[in-house]
């Protein structure tokens, strides 16, 4: 939960977003949303896995990417 007094220190600050795993990307548009109102500059956004298509989007940095599986 982030409070007036969180959003207060981040007020005009350079912030880095972060994501365990990246799929549609809804995680990180809703977090660049949150900084935005605060005045931060997003710097980065990283994941620690890329699923799917994420993976080809040269606007997040990942360790690994996360391959999707189909059932016949």
């Amino acid at each position: 939960m982030i409070d007036q007094k969180d959003l207060d220190y981040m007020q005009g600050k350079r912030v880095v977003i972060a994501d365990d795993v990246i799929s549609t990307g809804g995680s990180l548009h809703a977090l660049e949303a949150l900084v935005s109102k605060c005045d931060c500059t997003v710097v980065a956004r990283a994941a620690v896995l890329a699923e799917g298509d994420a993976a080809d989007r040269g606007d997040i940095t990942f360790l690994a990417p996360l391959p999707l599986f189909f059932h016949d």
